[in-house]
C-alpha cells in the first residue's frame, strides 16, 4: 500500500479543504479495498451522492470518507445533524473511513468504523451556525469516536504503517459480526 497522496492533483485548488478532499479521495480510490468482502478495490460513488464517497463493486457496501489533518481519537466533524439521525434511524449509515494525513500528504492513520456501530449515542449536535454565516441556522454534528466500542474501530493504517488486509478483514471478531449483519 502506497501511503503517499498524489500532490499534482491538488494544484488547481486554493482551498485547503478542497485539496484535502481531492487528494484523499484519489488515494482511497487507488489504494483501498473492501473490508466487508474480498474485493480489492472500492469505486468512487456518483458525484453528489449524499454521504457516500465509495461503494464496493462486489458487495455494494457504501463508505463515507472523512479526512483530517489533526488526528483526534475522540470526535470528528460530520454533516447535518438531522440527516445523520435519519440515516441512523433508517439503518442507512455508510461505513466510515477516517483518514488522517500529514503536512506532506502521507496517510498517517486510517480508521474504519462499520455502519453497524452507529447509534444516536455516538452523534453530538453542534450549535447552529450564526446569523452571519452563509448557511445561517444550519446544524451540524460530530461523530463521537470515543463512544464507539473499541471492536468497532478497525485500524487500516496506524502511525504510517498499513495493517495487513487479513487482519482488517478477518482476524477481528468485528468482521464476523459485520458479516452476520449483512446477511438477508
Amino acid at each position: 500500500m502506497n501511503l503517499q497522496c498524489t500532490l499534482d492533483l491538488g494544484r488547481p485548488y486554493k482551498s485547503g479543504s478542497q485539496i484535502a478532499r481531492v487528494l484523499s479521495e484519489d488515494w482511497c480510490g487507488r489504494e483501498l479495498y473492501c473490508a466487508a468482502c474480498k474485493s480489492d478495490r472500492l469505486l468512487t460513488s456518483r458525484v453528489n451522492t449524499p454521504a457516500v464517497d465509495f461503494v464496493c463493486p462486489a458487495c455494494g457496501q457504501p463508505f463515507q470518507l472523512k479526512s483530517i489533518k489533526t488526528w483526534n481519537q475522540k470526535k470528528i466533524p460530520d454533516a447535518a445533524y438531522n440527516s445523520m439521525l435519519r440515516a441512523i434511524r433508517s439503518d442507512s449509515v455508510p461505513n466510515l473511513l477516517v483518514l488522517h494525513y500529514s503536512a506532506d500528504w502521507m496517510v498517517k492513520n486510517l480508521l474504519l468504523v462499520p455502519s453497524v456501530f452507529f447509534s444516536e449515542t455516538v452523534i453530538e449536535k453542534r450549535p447552529p451556525l450564526s446569523s452571519k454565516a452563509q448557511r445561517a441556522g444550519w446544524v451540524g454534528c460530530n461523530i463521537l469516536l470515543d463512544r464507539i466500542p473499541q471492536d468497532g474501530k478497525i485500524a487500516v493504517v496506524t502511525d504510517g504503517s498499513p495493517v495487513g488486509e487479513q487482519h482488517v478483514r478477518g482476524s477481528s471478531l468485528v468482521y464476523e459480526n459485520w458479516q452476520r449483519c449483512l446477511l438477508p
